[in-house]
């Protein structure tokens, strides 16, 4: 979640940008806005040690994939092996230590070649636009950044998907609060407002996915007030 503002981007190429840049527009889209936890943009595709929060790939594509959709996650031996069974909706990252590849794709299906790790879903619907944006985020967070990651009640134009590498999260919504812990995802629907909580006692380390049209910024900051579900 840059949650993402953090709440946890049709080659199949990672937008460049230096390790000190900060998608600024984006995360900070009003002088009003809370301060969020800040994503640095990955040239590499894995999050510098010394960044709780990074982006590690951005795709862009035209066309969503056909059907009831799912984000799979699978582990490859090599970034290479990867890159062969990736889509035009896949993204090419790396974190804990292991090669990911994480797909928009039709729930089912699998990758020649790589392990199954999860597949999370179903994806909420993608609002419609001429062009979308896959990014790929990856925070650590501790308990004690707690404060600060659920300051920023946020929305997205499109859907937000979690897994979940370490640690536990609760994310409250007006519908009510979801958790999920180490091995387990979650989902938000687009445009809804959202406050993510990290909770349990180790730090908490997780993809986080944006789907959303390429002409808008994917974090909008809410006036909505959580009812404090998620510490109940």
């Amino acid at each position: 979640m840059r949650s993402i503002a953090l709440a946890g981007c049709i080659s199949l190429a990672l937008i460049p940008a230096g390790r000190a840049a900060v998608q600024a527009s984006q995360d900070h889209p009003h002088p009003d806005a809370p301060a969020l936890p800040v994503c640095v943009d990955s040239p590499t595709g894995r999050r510098p040690a010394d960044a709780p929060c990074a982006v590690l790939a951005r795709i862009r594509f035209t066309t969503l994939p056909k059907g009831t959709l799912g984000l799979r996650l699978e582990n490859f031996p090599t970034t290479e092996a990867a890159k062969r069974a990736s889509t035009p909706t896949s993204a090419v990252v790396e974190a804990a230590g292991k090669i990911w590849l994480i797909t928009l794709g039709s729930k089912g299906q699998r990758s020649q070649g790589g392990t199954f790790v999860a597949e999370v879903g179903p994806v909420p619907a993608v609002p419609a636009a001429a062009s979308y944006v896959f990014e790929v985020a990856e925070a650590e967070f501790s308990l004690d950044q707690h404060a600060a990651v659920s300051r920023a009640i946020h929305t997205h134009p499109g859907p937000e998907i979690f897994y979940l590498l370490t640690g536990e999260q609760c994310l409250e919504t007006p519908t009510g609060a979801t958790r999920a812990r180490a091995g387990q995802g979650m989902v938000a629907p687009a445009n809804t407002p959202m406050q993510l909580n990290i909770i349990g006692s180790s730090k908490r380390d997780a993809f986080f996915v944006i789907i959303h049209d390429s002409a808008t910024p994917r974090v909008i900051p809410s006036d909505w007030q959580p009812t404090g579900t998620c510490q109940k």
